[in-house]
């Protein structure tokens, strides 16, 4: 059976069985902060079982696209070693909400098992935890299985959960396929060092609801959450050694290779972690996540930057990943179509961060050389954990791909002590941040949303609207009445207040009753389409039950809604001008300005920002209707709408359609005719991330404040420069060259003062173990000049050591020089970088030459008495 086979038998074996079949969800977990990606089937579905939710349906089937690469689910480290270990992988999985349990779970599996999969009875073998009388009777009573096949295990194996640090548990019950006594007659469960027994099926049985205390009272719907791999079922059926070997993947790495002269039977481990790896980055950028330096983003360069490592294993020392991602989204778009939608952007993505790479990493690469033969001549085994951080802070070259190179050459990492440097440099480490990095919803707001659904939403239509109090909530705990001046949130049966969402930030305004009125500052949704409106008593008690007049500040919803319209303008000019590549990456909009964050690769001209302004100004001035409709996804994007990349849209969707320029999926507020917007002025184009960048923009009345502000700014200028508007450019550039020319005239001056009495300096040279050694205190230098200054008095030597320190600016600036002729036994970078911490600073540089900074000043001239003795220990 192909992989795409098995999913389809899969799926259709639990669709008649009752199960609603699920799309996959995204990477990106929604409704879980203590998840960074989604590494089960079970995620999407973890408050089903809690019962925080109303359950849809009792019976669901899923193919889960996981990603196992950072927090507490992580296999990036097995990735290519192993025969089954994937960071990316499909999770085939069917699941029981309060519905049927071990029995029924238990019986399809053996059911499909043996009638679908048409796996040998005598190949299974099932293992139960330890303590699961029931299970074990099960598959012995009912099922058939001889008890010589059952084996019981502890938890370590057979006890499943939670995806996170709380949520859904239970034991659970695992199919492996003996694949043979030839490959190791010794073998065990528990001690399987070939892999001669696989595991392909996982049943797992929550019972539990783990608690952030650790404590585990009864799931209110126990249920069933079973997750077999699809790479590892098809491994078996297609009969390969490995994962990487099936239909799934190895058409990866044969493109991979395509682009090299290695084969495969010689450099295994690149290929599959390549191939690995190239699947992850695609999924990722296709689910919206971007290079960055934290959470997410960082375990993508993480991947990326591993997988290009590799490359040059085989030879590929130039940008190449992009290509093999292009195979990915080939052969798995037709299950996953939001690869073919961002397309082009996941290749230009993937190049712009290969290029990015790769100077990084050639620099990380010498670096490390160096350390390396440093390590050689010193007797040392491990890199010190400094040095990993210097590789890591400075070139951007992560830890794990120094410590693949390192074991290559035989030595092992300090993590320790790469560790404590990145505390010494921030708060936390990277590796403190375990989770989605959304605030975590507490259970009053899932049970509200469970009590009351959804809030009717009127505030498309009306600004105003006579409502009823449904609950009132006070630091995450529900009560009956705010007093007056306290503050805290407010759920009502419906609402003209906008919930913020889409990057459009909740409305303002007031709600009135009958004893008072209280101040809304903002809405928000806190669980599922639940609205709590954030509020200040300002007079008398609101209590629950107590019918109100909600009221939407009128003056801040419009200038909203027209930078909202307006995004969808500028994206539709940004899409004209610069492409069909620009896709929406975020988004904020609210009273008083815009920001949109898009996908494109290079900086935007002065030329081009002023022509994507022309053009949202000339859709304003044509005072084109905004018209909203309902349409099916699929209809909506057949006529071509636009929707946020790694959005999970539900079947009915809003379409917001500004005339032929612009057709987007959106939930927002917005004017009814785009001449309402008035005028838009962009203030800023910026790059946030590889790949991403920003534009701030403002429109309408505050549009107009903006320019009458800068004007005032402009006449205060002409007015100091005593000129006319159309002198300004020329006087300014004339007062800037003419400051260049004072500058450097100072800067002669300084070093002609500073070597001026070189004779007289000369006579400071002392002579240490056979070399010249002149050390140097100079007032009022910079390092620019110091370094002048150095090369002066190395050619004043001839063959020596000079040491250099100045304090110019508040700073101190340290500079060490060794003739060529003597970098054999010494060097200036460990000169520096032994000066360095007794000003309070670092640097380094070569063996000739080599700088530094502090902060110290007073502690200069300590430093340079102290430098004698360093440079005799150093000389060798």
């Amino acid at each position: 059976m192909k992989s795409i086979d098995i999913r389809a038998s899969y799926l259709d074996f639990f669709r008649q069985r009752g199960h609603v079949v699920e799309k996959s969800d995204r990477l990106v977990p929604d409704n879980d902060p203590t998840l960074l990606f989604t590494s089960a089937g079970m995620v999407q579905f973890k408050h089903f079982y809690t019962g925080e939710v109303a359950v849809p349906y009792r019976r669901a089937v899923t193919s889960q696209k996981c990603l196992r690469a950072g927090g507490k689910a992580n296999d990036l480290d097995e990735v290519g070693k192993t025969s089954r270990h994937l960071t990316f992988f499909e999770m085939l999985g069917n699941f029981s909400f309060g519905d049927y349990f071990k029995r029924e779970a238990i019986a399809w599996a053996w059911e499909y098992t043996r009638e679908i999969l048409k796996f040998p009875a005598e190949k299974v073998i099932v293992s139960v935890f330890h303590e699961d009388d029931e299970a074990a009777e099960i598959w012995e009573k009912e099922i058939g299985v001889p008890a010589s096949r059952i084996v019981r295990l502890g938890a370590k194996d057979n006890f499943w959960g939670p995806a996170g640090e709380t949520g859904a548990c239970g034991p659970c019950s695992e199919l492996l396929y003996d694949r043979g006594v030839e490959i190791d007659p010794a073998a065990t469960l528990e001690n399987d060092p070939h892999e001669r027994f696989l595991e392909f099926w996982n049943l797992v049985f929550p019972q539990f609801d783990q608690q952030m205390d650790g404590s585990r009272p009864p799931l209110k719907n126990r249920g069933i959450d079973t997750g077999m791999g699809l790479e590892r079922i098809a491994a078996l059926l297609q009969n390969k050694e490995t994962v990487f070997d099936t239909d799934g993947i190895f058409p990866i790495i044969e493109a991979t290779l395509s682009l090299s002269s290695f084969r495969y039977e010689e450099k295994p481990v690149p290929c599959r972690v390549i191939a690995d790896h190239a699947r992850a980055v695609t999924f990722m950028l296709a689910d919206g996540i971007l290079p960055g330096n934290e959470g997410r983003g960082y375990v993508f360069r993480r991947l990326l930057r591993r997988a290009a490592r590799f490359g040059r294993e085989l030879g590929l020392e130039k940008p190449f990943l992009h290509q093999v991602a292009m195979h990915v989204i080939d052969m798995m778009q037709e299950q996953y179509p939001e690869l073919s939608q961002g397309r082009t952007r996941i290749e230009k993505t993937i190049l712009a961060e290969e290029e990015r790479f790769a100077g990084a990493l050639a620099r990380g690469m010498e670096l490390l050389e160096s350390v390396f033969w440093k390590m050689k001549k010193d007797g040392l085994t491990q890199v010190p954990g400094e040095e990993l951080f210097k590789l890591h802070d400075t070139f951007g070259f992560p830890l794990d791909l120094a410590a693949d190179v390192a074991e290559e050459q035989g030595y092992t990492v300090d993590k320790a002590g790469f560790e404590a440097a990145m505390r010494n440099q921030r708060d936390k480490a990277r590796s403190a941040w375990a989770g989605s990095g959304e605030q975590k919803v507490a259970t009053v707001y899932r049970t509200l949303e469970s009590e009351h659904g959804a809030t009717e939403f009127v505030g498309y239509d009306n600004l105003t609207a006579d409502a009823v109090v449904l609950a009132l909530v006070q630091n995450n705990r529900a009560v009956d009445v705010l007093a007056e001046g306290c503050e805290g949130e407010v759920l009502l049966n419906l609402t003209p207040f906008y919930a913020e969402s889409g990057g459009q930030v909740g409305d303002r305004g007031i709600i009135e009753f009958s004893e008072g009125k209280a101040e809304v500052s903002s809405v928000l949704k806190r669980a599922g389409k639940s609205f709590l409106h954030q509020v200040k008593v300002l007079s008398g008690n609101l209590h629950t039950g107590t019918q109100v007049s909600a009221q939407v500040c009128a003056a801040k919803r419009s200038r909203t809604e027209a930078h909202h319209t307006a995004t969808h303008l500028l994206q539709a000019a940004l899409r004209h001008t610069l492409g069909d590549h620009v896709q929406q990456a975020g988004s904020y909009v609210d009273s008083e300005r815009l920001r949109f964050d898009f996908t494109h690769f290079e900086a935007i001209t002065l030329e081009k920002l002023q022509e994507i302004e022309r053009f949202v100004n000339a859709c304003i001035r044509e005072a084109v209707p905004v018209e909203i409709s309902f349409k099916s996804i699929e209809e909506a994007r057949k006529e071509g709408a636009m929707a946020l990349f790694g959005e999970k849209y539900e079947e009915r969707v809003r379409v917001v359609q500004t005339g032929d320029k612009s057709k987007e999926l959106c939930g927002g507020c917005h004017v009814r005719n785009t001449g309402v917007i008035g005028i838009c002025k962009i203030l800023s184009d910026s790059a946030i991330a590889a790949g991403v960048r920003r534009i701030e923009a403002v429109c309408g009345e505050p549009c107009l404040d903006m320019l009458q502000e800068r004007e005032r700014q402009f006449q205060t200028v002409l007015q100091t420069l005593s000129a006319r508007p159309d002198e300004v450019e020329k006087r300014l550039h004339g007062l800037i060259e003419e400051n260049k020319r004072l500058q450097r005239e100072v800067e002669k001056w300084k070093q002609t003062a500073a070597t001026g009495s070189g004779k007289d300096l000369m006579s400071q040279v002392k002579e240490i173990k056979g070399l010249k050694v002149l050390i140097i205190q100079l007032a009022d230098l910079d390092a620019k000049s110091l370094r002048t200054v150095l090369d002066q008095y190395k050619d004043k030597l001839g063959s020596g050591v000079v040491v250099l320190g100045g304090g110019g600016e508040g700073k101190v600036a340290l500079a060490a020089g060794v003739t060529k002729d003597l970098i054999a036994r010494i060097s200036a970078g460990d000169i520096v970088s032994r000066l360095a911490p007794l000003v309070g600073g670092g640097g380094g540089g070569r063996a000739d030459m080599a700088q530094a900074g502090g902060k110290d000043i007073e502690k200069l001239p300590e430093a340079l008495k102290k430098a004698e003795t360093i440079i005799a220990e150093l000389i060798k």
